[in-house]
C-alpha cells in the first residue's frame, strides 16, 4: 500500500441469501437421492420402513465425505440387494433378530470396486501374464484322450475316472458288436457302452455323465430293436441339433413333433406313427407334449400294443428337480410316463446331477429301481481360473481376449440381455473380434444366425446368457469366460464344460467383483417364479459360488468335484495337464 502500510483486513461478508442456499443444495440433493432410493425400494415391493432402516445405515458406513456416492445409479441394485438379503435373514431369524450383513455387503462391494488392485494383492491372484506364462497358455495343448478315456472297470468308487455307482449290466460283447456297424465306426466310449446295455436288456437306467460326455450317443440303442423311441428333450433347438448329428453320423432316421411346424408337417409325422412299420427309429418331443397332448398319448398306446414303442428316452433330466439350476416345471408331470406305459423301459440322462438331484430325477420318473451309472465330472483338459475385475472391466476382457485368445472360438457368459449387447459391442468397436451377442430377447430367427455363425468360425465369440447352453457342441471352444460370477456351482459347470469337448486344452476364467453377488440376488429376486423358499434356496447355491471364486488356496478342481459328490486328490490337479491357478501357487 502506499506509505508501506500494512494491509488493512476486508470485512468479512454477512452471509446472504445466496450463500444460505449454496449451503442449504447439498442437504437437498441428498433428500431428493433418498426420495429416489426409497421410491426405488417401494416399487420393487420392499417395506418402506425397512428400506429406511436400511439406508440409514448404508449413509452412516459410507460417511458424511462419500455420502454423495449413494445414488439410485451407484448403488440402487446393491441397495435393492441389501433389502433382499435383510428381508430374507428377517424371516429365517426367530423374533428378528437381524445384524445388518446385507448393508455391510454393499459397503464392501463399493470399496471393491474402488480399490481393485488392493483386491488383487488381498486375494493374491497372479497377473494375466504371469499366470499364462506358468506353462498353461493357450498354445501348451494336451491331448488328454486317453486318460478321460479309461476303460470302466465293475465296482470301482466315484474316486476314479469313468467309474460305474452301480451297475447290474451284463456286458455282452455279442451286443456291443452289434452297435459299433451302426454307428459308421464310431468308437464307444467306455461308460456309453455300459449305458447301452440296460437299454438293450429292457432295463430302466440313468446315466449322469458331465457336458460332451456323448449322453446322446445313448439312444443308440435304438437301431437294434424295432420300434420307435421317444425322446424328451427341454428345447427345440436341442431336438434339432440332435436330429442333426444322429443322422449325419450315424444315418438313424429320425424326426420331431414341435409347436412351430406346420399342420401339414405335424400331421406327416402323426401319420407314419400310426402306420404298422413307421420310417423312423426316434422321434423328439418337448415334455409338454407328453403330459398335455391327450391324442398323443392315444397313438403312443397303440404303438405300444402293436410291440413298436421300444423305450422313452429323458434328455437333460435334472430338470425334473426344484434343486437344479436348470429346472423345467414342465418335466414334472414325466412320471406319466411309466404310469401310462409301465412296462416300456426309461432311460434317463443328465450331465449335472449332484446326490440330492438324483434323490429327485429317480421318484419323479417313477424308476426307483432304474441302473445307476455314473462316470467321474473331471475334465482334466480344463482349466480353472479366478480373476478380480479392475474398474475398467470392459477393457480388462478385451485385452484378455487380445492377448491370449485372439482369432479362438469361446464364449463369455453375461447376467443380462443388456450386459450382452454391450460387451459384444465394446469388443467389435475397440477391439475387432468377431463377436455377437445371443440371448432370450432375440428373435429364434436371429439365434439361429448367430448360433450357425459361430459354429461355422464365421464369428469367433459369443456374448451370451444362460440361454446359450444345453445341446451346443462346438468340440474347439477353446475358452468359456464369465463376465459376472454364475448363480451356482450348476451353472457355473454345466455352462464351463462348453470348453475343450475336443480334449484339447481349455481355459474356464471368471472375471470377480463382490458387487456380482448383489446383482445376481436382484436378479433371483425379480424372478416370475419368486418365493421365499426358492429364493433362500437360491441364495445359498450363489454364496457356495461366492466361496468358490474368493478361494485363496484351495483347489477349484477339487471343490467342484466335491460339490458333485466326487472323491478328489489335489495332487491330481497339481500333476495334470491343466493345474487350477491355486494349484500353480503351491
Amino acid at each position: 500500500m502506499p506509505g508501506g502500510g500494512s494491509r488493512v483486513p476486508r470485512p468479512r461478508r454477512r452471509q446472504g441469501p445466496g450463500n444460505t442456499r449454496a449451503a442449504a443444495r447439498p442437504a437437498m440433493d441428498r433428500a431428493r437421492e433418498d426420495r429416489r432410493l426409497l421410491d426405488l425400494a417401494a416399487d420393487r415391493g420392499f417395506d418402506r420402513d425397512a428400506a429406511a432402516s436400511c439406508l440409514a445405515h448404508l449413509l452412516e458406513v459410507h460417511g458424511e465425505d462419500d455420502m454423495g456416492s449413494v445414488t439410485v445409479e451407484s448403488c440402487g441394485d446393491d441397495f435393492l440387494a441389501s433389502l433382499a438379503l435383510n428381508d430374507m435373514m428377517m424371516k429365517s431369524v426367530p423374533n428378528g433378530g437381524v445384524a445388518m450383513e446385507s448393508c455391510r455387503t454393499v459397503r464392501e462391494a463399493d470399496s471393491l470396486g474402488r480399490r481393485a488392485h488392493a483386491d488383487s494383492e488381498a486375494f493374491d491372484f497372479p497377473s494375466n501374464d504371469s499366470y499364462f506364462d506358468m506353462g498353461v497358455g493357450i498354445d501348451n495343448l494336451h491331448n488328454n484322450s486317453s486318460s478321460m478315456e479309461r476303460q470302466v472297470q465293475p465296482g470301482n468308487s466315484r474316486t476314479q475316472s469313468h467309474s460305474l455307482v452301480k451297475s447290474t449290466v451284463n456286458r455282452g460283447a455279442n451286443r456291443y458288436e452289434s452297435i459299433t456297424p451302426t454307428s459308421n465306426g464310431q468308437s464307444f466310449r467306455s461308460l456309453l457302452y455300459e449305458a447301452c446295455m440296460p437299454a438293450t436288456d429292457n432295463q430302466d437306467c440313468i446315466t449322469v455323465m458331465p457336458t460332451g460326455g456323448g449322453n446322446s450317443l445313448c439312444q443308440l440303442p435304438t437301431t437294434l430293436h424295432p420300434g420307435i423311441t421317444v425322446v424328451v428333450c427341454p428345447l427345440l433347438s436341442l431336438i434339432q441339433d440332435q436330429i442333426v448329428a444322429l443322422t449325419n453320423k450315424f444315418a438313424t432316421p429320425a424326426a420331431f413333433l414341435s409347436s412351430q411346424q406346420t399342420p401339414a408337417q405335424a400331421s406327416a409325422v402323426l401319420q407314419e406313427l400310426t402306420s404298422g412299420k413307421p420310417s423312423f427309429k426316434l422321434l423328439y418331443v418337448t415334455p409338454e407334449r407328453i403330459a398335455a397332448d391327450y391324442a398323443f398319448v392315444e397313438i403312443l398306446r397303440g404303438l405300444d400294443q402293436r410291440g413298436l414303442l421300444a423305450r422313452f428316452v429323458v434328455d437333460e433330466a435334472h430338470c425334473v428337480s426344484q434343486w437344479g439350476h436348470d429346472f423345467c416345471p414342465d418335466y414334472l408331470v414325466l412320471g406319466c410316463i411309466k404310469h401310462n406305459f409301465p412296462r416300456v423301459p426309461i432311460m434317463a440322462l443328465t450331465a449335472a446331477s449332484t446326490e440330492f438331484v438324483c434323490e429327485d430325477v429317480l421318484p419323479a420318473l417313477r424308476i426307483p429301481n432304474a441302473v445307476i451309472l455314473e462316470r467321474s465330472f473331471d475334465r482334466p483338459n480344463h482349466n480353472y481360473r479366478v480373476i478380480i475385475k479392475t474398474q475398467t472391466a470392459q477393457r480388462q476382457l478385451g485385452d484378455l481376449l487380445k492377448k491370449h485368445f485372439m482369432n479362438k472360438s469361446g464364449i463369455v457368459y453375461c447376467l443380462s440381455n443388456n450386459e450382452c449387447a454391450d460387451i459384444a459391442k465394446f469388443l467389435r468397436e475397440k477391439y475387432t473380434i468377431k463377436c455377437a451377442r445371443y440371448h432370450a430377447g432375440l428373435t429364434d430367427c436371429q439365434r439361429a444366425s448367430v448360433q450357425k455363425k459361430w459354429h461355422s468360425g464365421e464369428l469367433k465369440v459369443i456374448c451370451t446368457t444362460m440361454a446359450f447352453g444345453m445341446g451346443i457342441n462346438k468340440p474347439d471352444v477353446r475358452f468359456v469366460i464369465h463376465n459376472t460370477m454364475p448363480k451356482s456351482i450348476e451353472s457355473y459347470y454345466q455352462e464351463s464344460a462348453r470348453a475343450g469337448r475336443d480334449d484339447l486344452q481349455a481355459h474356464c476364467i471368471v472375471l470377480y467383483q463382490k458387487k456380482d453377488f448383489n446383482r445376481i440376488v436382484c436378479t433371483l429376486r425379480n424372478m416370475d417364479n419368486f418365493n421365499d423358499v426358492s429364493f433362500r434356496d437360491a441364495m445359498e447355491q450363489a454364496k457356495k459360488m461366492q466361496s468358490y471364486c474368493e478361494m485363496k488356496a484351495e483347489c477349484r478342481r477339487q471343490v467342484l468335484l466335491e460339490h458333485f459328490g466326487e472323491q478328489y486328490d489335489r495332487q491330481r490337479c497339481r500333476d495334470g495337464p491343466s493345474p487350477c491357478d491355486n494349484c500353480l501357487k503351491t
